[in-house]
């Protein structure tokens, strides 16, 4: 079955990649060779341009790299991020070192925030700040190109999907607040891994993804679940080896080095409702839920994501795909969490290019998360100036509005993946270009 136009050429099948296209003068020709130069061209193009939108977030928090990260100016400004505050780390010894990033990150991305402050200079001044934002900007454009690259791979004969990752607005707000995108990365090289028949390798990078982020046990778990629904149990043993072994190395590591893998999960356990979750907004009606009750919900909130997943694998007359089903899954462990960054908008990207969402979805989806994170900023510096910060019932307002988006970009996906193409020799599974059954990989 061949893929509708707006996969294979989004220019000439989605009004909003047409109306872009005049930027490079207007969508594919008719004539047009569509696919021709294979799926490296595109993911090299696509990679570019995301350098592209990450330099528009560096301009977008021009304010604070003029004049600093301080508060509550770089709050106004919505040019706020955790980067910079690493530079005032000690310089040498380890991660989990007074002042370290360790005891309150995951392994993978504490090691990250070390490593980069280790090439700054001395001090804590501005200028100590600006060269870590810059090495971050750096390591960022490179993991958001890797991301890029292998849903490109991925999705071999639908490779300019990847443009979802590439080409999405939330890269200018959200993509230089921290170092998120080490986990997406990381989460969706190994889904690349999985879908060219090497589960012990995609097992390894899953599982140094949730090192970084704990997120990737969703799509974890969704691979576990369609792959034991396929009868692929030899193959599901291998992911979960390479998995475990890459959590037992990482924490390893932690410990050999005088660190505790396991703080940051205690202190998230003990911690408060955070800003963004729904949650959340019974602190600010000051009714505030309790610590020990918010943990309570977000795990229930994780059992009942694996519950649907059961639930939509099972189904005999529905052969449910990964994507759609990884991307509920996440949406659901999301909305019952007890916080949801500004910068969770990225968690979301590769599971949205996978299932081949339109355009108009996810513009919209988009347009609501970068309206949020103005917002989140205006409401959080409010207590410096209440006149001029965002009051209680408005923020409240926009954190419903982004609940609902997310909502509608995990219903839109179902649609969605019905368009992406199958593997003509087995009509009902899967499909191959998002890499969830396991014979071979699309070709070129």
């Amino acid at each position: 079955m061949h893929s509708p136009t707006r996969l294979t050429a989004p220019s000439r099948g989605e009004e909003p990649a047409a109306l872009a296209s005049e930027i490079i003068g207007g969508p594919a020709g008719r004539f047009a060779a569509i696919g021709r130069r294979g799926w490296t061209y595109a993911g090299a193009m696509l990679s570019a341009l995301a350098s592209v939108m990450v330099a528009l977030g560096v301009i977008q928090k021009g304010h604070c790299v003029e004049d600093g990260w301080g508060s509550p100016g770089a709050l106004w400004r919505a040019c706020y991020s955790d980067l910079p505050v690493a530079a005032t780390g000690a310089h040498g010894g380890t991660p989990w070192s007074v002042g370290g990033p360790g005891h309150n990150q995951p392994v993978l991305t504490a090691m990250l925030t070390w490593i980069v402050n280790q090439f700054t200079p001395s001090g804590a001044g501005l200028a100590a700040q600006r060269v870590y934002f810059a090495l971050g900007a750096v390591v960022i454009v490179l993991l958001v190109a890797l991301t890029t690259v292998a849903i490109s791979s991925t999705m071999r004969t639908t490779p300019w999907l990847a443009a979802h990752v590439a080409l999405s607005p939330v890269l200018i707000t959200a993509s230089l607040v921290s170092f998120d995108i080490l986990g997406v990365a990381l989460a969706t090289v190994g889904m690349a891994l999985w879908a060219r028949k090497q589960p012990l390798a995609a097992g390894i990078l899953l599982g140094a993804a949730v090192m970084s982020r704990t997120y990737p046990l969703v799509i974890l778990g969704a691979i576990v679940l369609i792959a034991l629904r396929d009868g692929a149990r030899d193959a599901v043993v291998r992911l979960l080896a390479g998995a475990a072994g890459a959590v037992a190395v990482c924490f390893g590591i932690a410990y050999l080095m005088g660190g505790d893998p396991l703080d940051p999960y205690r202190v998230w356990w003990h911690a408060d409702p955070g800003y963004g979750s729904l949650s959340y907004l019974l602190t600010v009606a000051h009714h505030p839920l309790p610590a020990a009750s918010a943990s309570i919900i977000a795990v229930l909130g994780w059992a009942i994501a694996f519950l649907l997943g059961l639930y939509l694998t099972g189904r005999p007359a529905e052969r449910t795909q990964l994507a759609p089903l990884a991307l509920t899954m996440l949406v659901i462990v999301l909305l019952t969490g007890k916080s949801m960054s500004v910068q969770s908008c990225l968690w979301v990207l590769p599971l949205i290019a996978l299932v081949g969402l339109r355009w108009r979805d996810h513009l919209l989806w988009a347009g609501a998360e970068i309206v949020y994170f103005v917002m989140a900023w205006l409401f959080i510096a409010s207590p410096s100036n209440p006149a001029k910060g965002m009051p209680g019932a408005a923020y409240s307002f926009f954190v419903l509005i982004r609940a609902i988006a997310y909502l509608g970009i995990a219903w839109a996906s179902w649609e969605s993946a019905q368009d992406l193409p199958r593997d003509p020799a087995e009509p009902y599974s899967a499909p191959v270009t998002d890499g969830w059954a396991l014979g071979e990989p699309a070709t070129d």
